[in-house]
């Protein structure tokens, strides 16, 4: 697999989620960066593409701008929706492999695949603090969540986080990919988090990928538009194996 160079970084949150979320995975997970050969202990069908590696924690300096960018709020039921109209992402989303990178992290391999028919440029910086640096044009914030799914229920934990950025003004914070063109990612999850997901009397625990973007505006640090997510197409199966979450490999 090539390396390609990118800058990186990250500090914002999924707009589907509220300060407390974003207080927690901030704290519990960290972000991450740096496009890299996919690493050993992941097998894909793929190997001479490029991925880009968000496994690696961020320095503070690059997480972004302290706490979350500002909205305004619909009058209706839904307080996580901007007056702006919410938009569709054009990409499509599936794991391609989970493995153990160690005792206490896995690693998600993730297929991002442009469904549109025109090129679309994706976010791949992760020095969030540049890109929303004030003034800057065509901000945009894309982040990757790994949820659990216990059992038939929604599990309101998350296991891994990660989030690029990318902006007009910075040089080389997009990746373009032309229709039905891919990029594999590859997330960090928490061993611990996972685990915790056993909690209810289950014998396996299903994980998928959630992805959203935020649209910022230039001249101030405000959320002007919300992506809907976009939910990996399939899941991966984990088992307690020795009080050890084992991933079953699709």
């Amino acid at each position: 697999m090539r390396r390609i160079q990118l800058a990186t970084n990250m500090k914002a949150i999924l707009g589907s989620f509220d300060i407390a979320t974003y207080a927690l995975v901030t704290i519990l997970l960290g972000c991450s960066t740096a496009v890299v050969p996919v690493r050993g202990q992941l097998t894909t069908k793929s190997q001479s593409s490029p991925a880009l590696d968000l496994t690696e924690k961020v320095p503070p300096s690059e997480q972004g701008y302290p706490g979350i960018p500002g909205q305004a709020w619909t009058g209706g039921g839904d307080r996580h929706a901007p007056d702006s109209s919410r938009y569709q992402l054009p990409f499509d989303v599936q794991i391609v492999s989970a493995s153990a990178r160690n005792p206490d992290e896995f690693i998600f391999e993730v297929l991002l695949r442009n469904t549109s028919k025109v090129d679309v440029d994706f976010p791949t910086s992760r020095n969030i603090t540049a890109v929303e640096k004030p003034g800057n044009k065509s901000q945009r914030l894309f982040f990757f969540d790994v949820r659990p799914v216990a059992g038939k229920q929604d599990d309101a934990e998350h296991i891994g986080f990660a989030a690029t950025g990318g902006s007009t003004s910075v040089p080389h914070s997009f990746t373009r990919l032309v229709p039905g063109g891919s990029l594999r990612v590859l997330l960090p999850a928490s061993a611990e988090m996972l685990k915790r997901a056993f909690r209810e009397p289950v014998d396996h625990v299903e994980a998928r990928v959630v992805c959203h973007e935020w649209q910022l505006e230039d001249a101030r640090y405000f959320i002007r538009a919300s992506s809907v997510d976009a939910v990996s197409k399939n899941v991966i199966k984990f088992e307690l194996r020795g009080g050890k979450p084992t991933a079953l490999q699709p």
